[in-house]
């Protein structure tokens, strides 16, 4: 007979032998009050385990999806996605969770979470934006919000604060993106210059959802170049030049900016040559926009060359490459790899002749070139005739070595480049003479570039006069050619373009310190280089983004729905950027 029935039976019992369950003084939940009868004590009691056990079965719902609309008639694990039927007990539910070694809410630690008064809308909104940054910026799953410690975490500092669960937070991100959307759609219409974009297809190797990027590159009126990620586009349809020329349309209209756009920065995928094609030509027959001029990735034309090169050496890389593999020395690059090389050649006995490493040496202007043009901070477009000349000459020296593979390698690269530099050249005259740096002084022959000049000077002319023509004009172009051959130029006209181009050139200036400096003094040339400066010699600033993007759809996000993963990427893009409120 257990000890309890013995007592209350009436039975004569030795209670130094009775066992006796020692319960720790913090399980203790109430102060006994002297002027409290039994009863009401009672059911106080009662009306806390009462509340208790309802809010005890809702605990579990913090680990189970219950009837979501991908499993009807089911609750869904949160973390393994394992399915049992709605009719299935708290107690099976509770024991799956014991595989995870999830700990459950007690009564009494669910109870705790509900004492607090809420906050009122205003100021939950404010926490909310700053979980929402939080959730966005470091990369963390939705799933984090539903974790019981989390949420014991944010409680003990934030107690009033009502952490919403994973689909709220999704929510959440969704209504920041579209709120942002609209606050950067009415700050880029007070920029007072044009922009230049950048595109690309991006495709997520963990879920296969294919993505257009497109970033936009504008120098403000501090004379700073910025940029950010102005969109990235789940893309479903055929990858042509005609779509992707479409979808960028649509997305600058929707910013209200299309008669704002001064050039395209891409790689060299036929399918982007359509693009580019297919945007001057839209823009041509719609806006008097002077020219709109696609861009070949630069770095991509020097890697095109460095390719071709290379295959002349293919022997000699691949050895150098496993030798490199077996010592498991990280190189990201093949002049890494070869400068890695020559550093072991006291240690090692090289698989390939002296001469042969010389190739660090051919390969080390291009990759300082690519790492310079690379740059998304300051202009870069201007200087692109500047670097080809020097990667030029310093072709030249290796072009006469007695080396038959060395010469090889060095004509292919040298072929290569040439073959793409002439069209980036046509479209950069205007950049490079706007720089303070340059102006005349890099052509051979200054007369074709100076007329060149003269032509957009006019035609910058033409319309200082109108308030905000660039925001403001839609007149139909009158003409198939843009920039008339025949005009003549006033003394008036002459004297700002003239001034400028006289002035020495300051070799040790940053550009746009330069024109922050002088822009009332020239205000008309100034809106040339705040224009024609922004235009981006590469497409790295959205390779850049994808990189981002690679680390936001992950194994553990690859349910990520793709326009969840697009409001993700922008809106951190906007926050790094400072752009968000």
């Amino acid at each position: 007979m257990a000890d309890s029935d013995r007592i209350l039976s009436g039975e004569e019992v030795d209670f130094n032998q009775l066992e006796y369950i020692t319960v720790p003084e913090e399980e203790w939940e109430d102060t006994i009050n002297p002027d409290e009868s039994v009863s009401q004590v009672l059911n106080k009691n009662s009306e806390v385990d009462s509340e208790a056990s309802t809010l005890s079965g809702s605990s579990i719902w913090l680990f189970f999806d219950k009837n979501p609309d991908s499993a009807p008639g089911y609750n869904v694990c949160k973390e393994c996605s394992a399915k049992y039927k709605l009719s299935s007990s708290v107690t099976t539910l509770r024991k799956h969770l014991e595989k995870h070694r999830f700990k459950v809410p007690t009564k009494k630690q669910v109870v705790e979470t509900k004492k607090k008064e809420p906050f009122k809308e205003d100021e939950q909104k404010k926490h909310d934006e700053y979980l929402v940054r939080w959730l966005i910026c470091d990369l963390q799953p939705f799933t984090v919000v539903d974790n019981y410690y989390f949420r014991k975490f944010i409680n003990f500092f934030c107690p009033r604060y009502v952490i919403p669960d994973r689909h709220k937070a999704k929510d959440l991100i969704i209504e920041s993106f579209n709120n942002q959307r609209s606050q950067i759609k009415s700050e880029l219409y007070k920029i007072p210059g044009r922009f230049s974009l950048t595109a690309d297809i991006w495709t997520s190797s963990v879920n296969q959802d294919v993505f257009l990027g497109l970033t936009i590159h504008y120098i403000d009126s501090n004379w700073r170049l910025c940029n950010f990620l102005l969109d990235i586009i789940p893309f479903t349809i055929s990858h042509t030049g005609i779509n992707i020329s479409q979808e960028i349309t649509r997305v600058l209209e929707e910013f209200g900016i299309s008669n704002k756009i001064i050039a395209l920065t891409t790689d060299n995928e036929s399918a982007m040559l359509v693009c580019g094609r297919e945007m001057a030509s839209a823009f041509e027959d719609v806006f008097l926009t002077l020219t709109f001029s696609h861009y070949r990735c630069a770095t991509h034309i020097l890697n095109l060359g460095v390719k071709k090169g290379l295959k002349s050496a293919g022997d000699s890389i691949a050895k150098a490459r496993k030798l490199i593999n077996t010592i498991k020395k990280s190189t990201r690059t093949t002049f890494y790899m070869l400068k890695r090389l020559k550093e072991l050649e006291p240690a090692l006995t090289l698989l390939a002749a002296d001469n042969e490493l010389n190739t660090i040496l051919l390969l080390e202007s291009l990759e300082k070139a690519t790492v310079y043009l690379s740059a998304s901070l300051y202009p870069t477009i201007g200087e692109i005739r500047l670097v080809y000349s020097e990667i030029q000459s310093h072709l030249e020296r290796f072009k006469n070595d007695n080396d038959f593979k060395q010469k090889e390698m060095t004509t292919s690269i040298f072929e290569k480049i040439d073959e793409y530099w002439a069209i980036m050249d046509k479209y950069s005259i205007t950049s490079a003479i706007l720089d303070p740096r340059n102006k005349l002084s890099i052509f051979t022959d200054e007369l074709e570039p100076r007329q060149h000049i003269q032509n957009i000077y006019k035609i910058y002319k033409e319309r200082s006069s109108s308030f905000r023509p660039l925001l403001q004009e839609t007149r139909q172009i009158e003409s198939n050619e843009f920039i008339p051959t025949d005009f003549s130029i006033t003394e008036s006209e002459k004297s700002e373009l003239d001034r400028y181009l006289a002035l020495p050139n300051e070799e040790e200036i940053e550009p746009l310190l330069w024109w922050h400096a002088h822009a009332n003094e020239f205000p008309i040339i100034s809106d040339m280089a705040r224009d024609f400066l922004s235009i981006q010699a590469t497409s790295v600033a959205l390779e850049q983004a994808f990189s981002v993007a690679g680390n936001t759809i992950t194994k553990t996000r690859n349910r990520l729905h793709p326009e969840t993963a697009r409001a993700c990427l922008c809106v951190k893009s906007w926050i790094t950027n400072n752009l968000a409120n």
